[in-house]
């Protein structure tokens, strides 16, 4: 081994060594921050009012009936970026992805925020918010009753996923969904909720913060020791599946 190949191999394992909860990460003065306000461009120009806040986490999502955004801590900074990549043999989210990614939080967030899953009408288009979530969920490719937007047709995950991936496809610039869904069940929803955010949009949400899934701050694990957590769970989904 090279003796730059040996340094890099030692700082890598001072790394791994780390406590996440120790890293000096954040999501100011990052190329995360950028996209973030691009999502809230995009927000504005759809005649939404609302800017959800965003935080560091283990991974993508919202706490349940939180209206806020978790993202994963490693996006924060290119050297941890390039660690995930080198422990999970897999690329990082590209801005395409992080986009796709933060338009289907937003959709998320706005429901909880205006707690719009318990009106009678979104029921009537998505289902019951109060169905659990299963890991394992059956999948229709065929079906039109669905947008397609985020890989694994999630939309047909749970109600809640639903309407955050057609909140997403309803707000990504030029998606052209009036003609992409035209004549599907799918529209129906689209309009849903065209007419929705036409009625909330600058309106003050009724819930705007409350307590997160997993912070940054409360992640006292080595990043070491994270990666054998993500490789267990990872193990045991993929044994459930065979």
């Amino acid at each position: 081994m090279k003796s730059d190949e040996i340094l890099v191999a030692v700082k890598q394992q001072e790394l791994l060594s780390r406590k996440i909860s120790e890293l000096p990460l954040k999501i100011e003065a990052t190329h995360l921050r950028q996209l973030i306000h691009e999502l809230y461009k995009e927000l504005e120009m759809a005649g939404i009012a609302f800017k959800p806040k965003t935080y560091l986490s283990n991974g993508w999502g919202c706490p349940n009936e939180v209206p806020v955004i978790g993202i994963p801590f490693y996006l924060a900074d290119p050297i941890l970026s390039k660690l995930q990549s080198q422990m999970t043999g897999k690329n990082v989210d590209d801005d395409t992805t992080i986009m796709m990614l933060l338009r289907h939080e937003a959709g998320h967030t706005f429901n909880y925020a205006y707690r719009i899953y318990d009106k009678p009408e979104w029921r009537k288009h998505f289902g019951r918010f109060s169905l659990p979530y299963q890991d394992d969920y059956k999948v229709d490719p065929l079906s039109n009753r669905f947008v397609h937007h985020l890989a694994g047709f999630y939309a047909q995950k749970h109600p809640d996923e639903d309407f955050a991936e057609t909140f997403a496809v309803w707000l990504t610039p030029h998606s052209n969904w009036q003609k992409v869904y035209a004549n599907t069940p799918a529209l129906k929803k689209l309009q849903y909720v065209n007419k929705v955010l036409a009625k909330y949009g600058e309106k003050t949400p009724i819930v705007t913060d409350g307590k997160l899934d997993m912070p940054v701050e409360a992640m006292a694990i080595t990043l070491g020791e994270w990666y054998q957590t993500v490789y267990k769970n990872h193990d045991k989904r993929a044994a459930r599946t065979k």
